[in-house]
């Protein structure tokens, strides 16, 4: 699972992490990351400045200038403060950050808050497995007599039943159905397979990219088709690149300078989401709709002309690309916005 510590110093991100990253039997890993993609936050109390009722402005990095701001109504996911609290700050889920046990106990209360999350990558792991025993068609997979998933991989859809444990999809049964078996329960969440796979690639720490993307030429298929905000500048920076030229991962790695393990993961996550292949005339089909897809990624960029956009390689610095980051940091329903200047004032919520 992914932690963004947000407002602390670093001698306690340290701490924070060397405790979250220690594995427990039954329970997931925790490691650090960037915030904006975090799957839970915990907030320095003493970095908050209280906007309103809900709007907050958090100081982060620690000692710098930035501040981000957050509206606790908005927030899509587990979140917790670090005592002490500013004053007439009231929030339930607080925690002490030099206190271990109170870490512990915290994570583990994301971890709950989270099930669905955990089921999803439980039931992508299984998939990665699986996947050569199963070609196509209808699966369920049941346990003692309990439907917990419907899998369908013609229409690459899939259904989950929400209370499903990480432990009870390890040990249920995969078992073909006919077509006519793909109806997904009311009560179940759908969940695009992609999705699934995504959720699963982007967070093991296993390495799951297929040996041919070792040793073949690439091509960018798709952009696939998650939240804009689900790429970290990694996806961006590949997915451009291959659309500009393709490549090999030896070569993929020159030209961006990534190294040879995170270039691995990142076009893990590209592969199983359904992004990449190493045929070139399915490429060559699917490359205007793929290059549509990527020109979509940055409309919000400061080029007018979405052709040059794709026009040029990683090494040209004076690219305004160059990083791809603001899509991750300013879209409209990001929960975290970074605060322009020192003045807060207009981030108070309007009473009228």
């Amino acid at each position: 699972m992914r932690l963004g510590l947000l407002g602390f110093p670093e001698p306690d991100q340290l701490r924070l992490l060397a405790w979250a990253g220690q594995a427990q039997a039954g329970w997931p890993e925790w490691c650090g990351c960037d915030p904006h993609l975090a799957d839970a936050w915990m907030i320095r109390g003493e970095s908050v400045e209280v906007l309103g009722r809900d709007a907050v402005v958090i100081r982060h990095p620690h000692g710098g200038d930035e501040r981000l701001a957050l509206n606790r109504a908005e927030v899509d996911r587990p979140l917790a403060f670090a005592t002490p609290l500013p004053e007439g700050f009231a929030s339930a889920e607080f925690f002490e950050s030099d206190d271990e046990k109170s870490v512990r106990q915290r994570l583990q209360r994301f971890e709950a808050w989270l099930r669905p999350l955990r089921s999803q990558f439980a039931l992508g792991s299984l998939l990665v497995e699986r996947m050569g025993q199963f070609k196509g068609g209808v699966i369920h997979v049941t346990h003692e007599g309990r439907l917990l998933a419907v899998i369908d991989l013609d229409r690459w859809q899939s259904g989950l039943f929400i209370p499903a444990r990480p432990v009870d999809l390890a040990m249920a049964e995969w078992v073909r159905r006919p077509p006519g078996a793909a109806d997904i329960p009311s009560s179940f969440i759908r969940l695009p397979l992609h999705r699934v796979m995504w959720t699963y690639a982007v967070r093991t720490l296993r390495d799951v990219l297929p040996a041919r993307y070792r040793e073949r030429t690439m091509y960018l298929r798709r952009v696939p088709r998650v939240p804009a905000r689900w790429f970290d500048e990694v996806h961006l920076t590949l997915m451009r690149e291959l659309m500009v030229r393709p490549a090999a991962f030896n070569d993929l790695c020159r030209r961006t300078g990534v190294a040879e393990k995170e270039l691995a993961h990142h076009l893990a996550s590209l592969y199983h989401a359904g992004g990449l292949t190493t045929d070139a005339d399915s490429a060559r089909r699917a490359e205007p709709a793929a290059r549509r897809a990527l020109v979509a990624l940055h409309f919000d960029q400061a080029d007018p002309n979405p052709e040059a956009l794709l026009r040029t390689g990683h090494s040209d610095q004076s690219d305004p690309l160059v990083p791809p980051s603001s899509i991750l940091r300013e879209m409209p329903h990001s929960p975290l916005r970074t605060v322009a200047g020192k003045s807060a004032g207009p981030l108070v919520p309007d009473p009228g």
